[in-house]
């Protein structure tokens, strides 16, 4: 009924995961990359659900068939983040929030990054930049931002509040898994 919807998909492969049948989650995924072959939401997903040592192989078909897609530079990104490629990983995510500066995830993830790597001058021109671009777009972001009880906050405040809830949820997934 929705051809080639990667949503779709990508909400599908999450589903699986979510009860724990990885095997089905990993047929989900290889079907809808399959049908959308240039989906950067799913190439991220691919990378981020791929065993570790299958991680940077991912991530390179990824690039390939998705180059400048934010949601993939962003997968990259976190990647470097967890070898602890500092420098790398903060370039990354750089050019992730310059290549669509709509999706306040990106942001998020850049924010909590500086926070934990960076300086307080970094963390302060960060939040500036946020602030000028506005964003809009995001699964977190868009949970946060249009929560009823977030409508008249700042800004810095609702990304502050996006990292929170990103910590929520991936704490979260690590209790489900275990």
């Amino acid at each position: 009924k929705n051809p080639k919807n990667p949503m779709l998909w990508l909400l599908a492969v999450r589903t699986e995961l979510r009860n724990n049948s990885t095997k089905a989650a990993e047929s989900l995924m290889a079907k809808a990359l399959q049908e959308c072959t240039n989906s950067g939401l799913l190439w991220a997903e691919c990378v981020s659900m791929a065993p570790r040592p299958q991680r940077k192989s991912k991530s390179v078909d990824a690039l390939r068939r998705c180059d400048n897609d934010p949601h993939v530079i962003a997968a990259v990104a976190q990647l470097f983040w967890h070898d602890r490629k500092v420098e790398k990983a903060r370039n990354w995510l750089n050019r992730a929030v310059t290549l669509n500066p709509d999706i306040g995830d990106f942001w998020a993830h850049y924010y909590k990054f500086e926070c934990q790597h960076g300086s307080k001058e970094q963390q302060e021109e960060l939040l500036k930049r946020h602030s000028a671009a506005e964003p809009r777009h995001g699964e977190y972001w868009c949970t946060v931002s249009k929560a009823v009880s977030n409508a008249h906050d700042k800004p810095e405040t609702l990304l502050k509040k996006c990292v929170l809830l990103m910590d929520q949820q991936s704490k979260a997934r690590v209790e489900n898994a275990a």
